[in-house]
Order: structure tokens, then C-alpha cells, then sequence
């Protein structure tokens, strides 16, 4: 059974992005995003890592899988909708008369080799019509080395793997990381960030905390995310310590029986009013959003408490279940459909109007169609592939794996 407190998380993440790109690609201008939506887009990506890392460590620790059986299950996931989000990529730079990259550039996004031009170092750049696909070759890069990990000694390979990742931290800042090893160096520190989630569920039984402290927590995040600790825009050191404090908000996510120790909200006062200090004395933010971003926390606890005190937070937790069912389901074909239709939709049209309407009508059915057809379309096409190679096994074992598999 899904957690649908994550699938809401995931859903809402999809969202998010999705309504950040529709005001990034706004035809008339910029409008209001670097005031009121910097940020959030890649606040919910970097989401979507701690999760995938949670998920993935839910679904192995459930169902076993070999390392082969593992990647296969990944690949089986990403790559359909992947290729149709690439193709789609393709042919709105081609209706759009926007220049269309070269062979091995092409030929390294379907690899899931690339990263964000301008602001990573990349092996190939991501396509300028679907750049939201630069975090897949960050995902898949992870998902290659947990199944390294699956056996006998996953605990102590992961806890060596973490440890890598945050020695190569300096080198990503360094002028070694350029180009190739640039890109090698940015997979290898952010996947610090996928292992807290990981480590999240898998010491889940030995602290917790109560809504009021989870709320807090993720009140406190928007405003890690403005903080500038350096000059690079996807900051790995920034990111990670975004990851850490968010630890208490995805525990209670989880919704399990409270075990071991308890974080308490006033471990995290004072580590939230050093962060208050350090964002109020950078000059990024206008006064106004350093006060909202500042008083999030206490906002969201409110709300939670108003909920309580208007006996509303029944319907609350029925609403992000039943919306968690939905969302958390299309969240991925979302995140692959939606930039080439934002992209095409701001070329041709300049109303505001007439590119929303346009727009997200075309992108509910894509994803609709992906997730509904494209997706089981694809699972049942291999799974008949894998039971007809049983069939054709030798003797008695593929009868034998035909069965089992059924």
C-alpha cells in the first residue's frame, strides 16, 4: 500500500514545477516569479530526491530485487515517457524554428547523460524545450548505484557511499569540475541529498516528531533554498542542508507508530533563527518576501491549529489522501510533459489567456494518456517478453519460472 501522505508531497511537487515553468515561460515577460515563485521549481525537485530516496528504500525493503531485476524495474518506469518527453522536446524546437543540438547531444539526453546548461557543468546539455529532464540523469545515476549496493554488505556500501558523497562536496566547487567530471562530481554530492531520504526510512524507528514540529520544519525550507552560499545556483551545500531539515517533516510523513526519540520544535528554534539572521543580511530578498519566507513556520503551525480548533482536520487528512491517489499517480508523466507544451504554447501565443487555456488542457491529457496507456502499454509488452522467454527455456525451469512469475 502506498503512503499517500508522500504521494500527495510528490503530486504537489509536480505541481508546483508545473506552475513555476507556466509563469517562467509567461509570453508577456517575467512578471512576478522572482518575487514570489524563485526558487520553488527547483525546491520541489530537490524534493523529489529526498522522496525517491524514501520510496525506493519502502519498496526494497518490502519486495527484494536483484540488481539486474532492480534496474530493470527503474528503466521499465522512467525510460517509455522519458523517450516520448525527449521526442516531444524535439519536435517543438523544430515548429518553434529554435536550433536543434547536435547527434551526440541528442544521443546523450536519451542516455540520460545531461544537465542544465548555464548552470551545471554537463557531459551534454538538456534540451532548451524539455530542460526539466536534466534531474532523471541525477536519478538514474543514483538508482545505478544502489542496485551496486544490493547484497550481502548494502548497509556498509551506502554508508561508504554517503561518506563519498560528501568528501566529493569541495571538488564540485573546485576547478576540476569542469565538463565530464563536473557532471560526475554534481551526480556524485547531490546524491547525498537521495540518501538522506533513504536514511529517513531506514532508521525510521528510531526518532520522530509531532505535526506542529514536522510543519515547522518544512516551514524553514523555502527559506534554506534563498540562502547564498555560494555562487552556483544548484548548490549541493545548500541542498543538502535543506535535505537534513526536512528530516523531521518527512518522518511524520510516513505516518507510523511513534518510536524512539523525539525531536522536539525547540531543536530546531535556534538553528531557524541563525538561518533568519544570515537571509536577512543577504541583499536577494525584498523586505516583504524576507518576512513571509521568515514567518512560514509559524504560519503553517497556525493553520494546523486552526484546523484542530474548527474540527476541519478530518476533511484535511481525507483531502490529501483522496488527492495524494491522484496526483501522486501522475506526477512523474506531469514533470516529463509539460516544458514542450509551455514551450510551444509561449511561442505561438502571446495572450496570457489563450496560452493557459491552451496549454494545461494539453498537458492533463498527455499526462493522462502517458500514465493510462503509454505506461501499461509498455509493462505488459515486456512482461509478455519475459514470460515468453521462460517458456523457451530449457526443460522443466522455464515452466517452473512461468509459474512462479504468475
Amino acid at each position: 500500500m502506498k503512503k499517500l501522505y508522500l504521494e500527495f508531497l510528490r503530486g504537489t511537487a509536480a505541481i508546483i514545477v508545473l506552475l513555476y515553468h507556466c509563469i517562467e515561460m509567461h509570453p508577456q515577460g517575467k512578471g512576478p516569479k522572482h518575487f514570489y515563485f524563485s526558487n520553488w521549481g527547483t525546491d520541489a525537485v530537490i524534493m523529489f530526491f529526498i522522496l525517491s530516496g524514501i520510496v525506493i528504500n519502502i519498496s526494497e525493503s518490502r519486495n527484494p530485487k536483484t540488481k539486474s531485476a532492480f534496474i530493470k524495474n527503474r528503466l521499465l518506469r522512467l525510460y517509455p515517457q522519458l523517450i516520448v518527453g525527449l521526442l516531444f522536446g524535439l519536435i517543438v524546437l523544430y515548429i518553434t524554428s529554435a536550433a536543434i543540438p547536435s547527434f551526440w547531444t541528442i544521443v546523450g539526453n536519451f542516455l540520460m547523460l545531461s544537465a542544465l546548461k548555464d548552470y551545471m557543468n554537463n557531459i551534454v546539455p538538456s534540451f532548451a524545450s524539455n530542460s526539466p529532464l536534466w534531474s532523471l540523469s541525477f536519478e538514474m545515476f543514483f538508482y545505478l548505484i544502489f542496485a551496486l549496493t544490493i547484497g550481502r554488505f548494502q548497509k556498509k556500501a551506502i554508508a561508504v557511499w554517503f561518506l563519498v558523497s560528501l568528501l566529493a562536496l569541495p571538488f564540485y566547487y573546485s576547478k576540476l569540475s569542469v565538463g565530464a567530471w563536473g557532471h560526475l562530481f554534481g551526480v556524485i554530492t547531490f546524491s547525498s541529498i537521495w540518501l538522506i531520504g533513504y536514511y529517513v526510512y531506514e532508521y525510521r524507528n528510531y526518532f520522530y516528531a509531532d505535526k506542529y514540529t514536522a510543519l515547522f520544519s518544512a516551514g524553514v525550507l523555502p527559506l534554506i533554498s534563498r540562502l547564498h552560499l555560494s555562487t552556483i545556483y544548484y548548490d549541493p551545500a545548500k541542498y543538502l542542508l535543506f535535505a537534513a531539515f526536512a528530516i523531521p517533516f518527512f518522518r511524520y510523513c510516513l505516518q507510523l507508530p511513534k518510536q524512539g526519540k523525539q525531536i522536539r520544535l525547540y531543536y530546531l528554534v535556534i538553528p531557524y533563527l541563525v538561518l533568519v539572521y544570515i537571509v536577512f543580511n543577504q541583499p536577494y530578498l525584498t523586505f516583504t518576501s524576507f518576512v513571509a519566507y521568515s514567518g512560514l513556520p509559524v504560519v503553517l503551525m497556525a493553520i494546523c491549529f486552526m484546523l484542530g480548533l474548527l474540527k476541519l482536520k478530518e476533511k484535511a487528512i481525507v483531502f490529501i489522501n483522496n488527492t495524494g491517489k491522484i496526483l501522486g499517480k501522475y506526477s512523474y508523466s506531469i514533470y516529463v510533459s509539460h516544458y514542450p507544451v509551455l514551450f510551444a504554447c509561449a511561442y505561438f501565443f502571446h495572450s496570457v489567456g489563450l496560452y493557459l487555456l491552451v496549454s494545461l488542457p494539453c498537458i492533463a491529457v498527455i499526462t493522462y494518456g502517458l500514465e493510462n496507456w503509454l505506461q501499461p502499454v509498455m509493462a505488459n509488452f515486456f512482461k509478455k517478453q519475459k514470460a515468453l522467454f521462460m517458456l523457451e527455456a530449457p526443460g522443466w525451469i522455464g515452466i517452473e519460472k512461468l509459474a512462479n512469475a504468475s
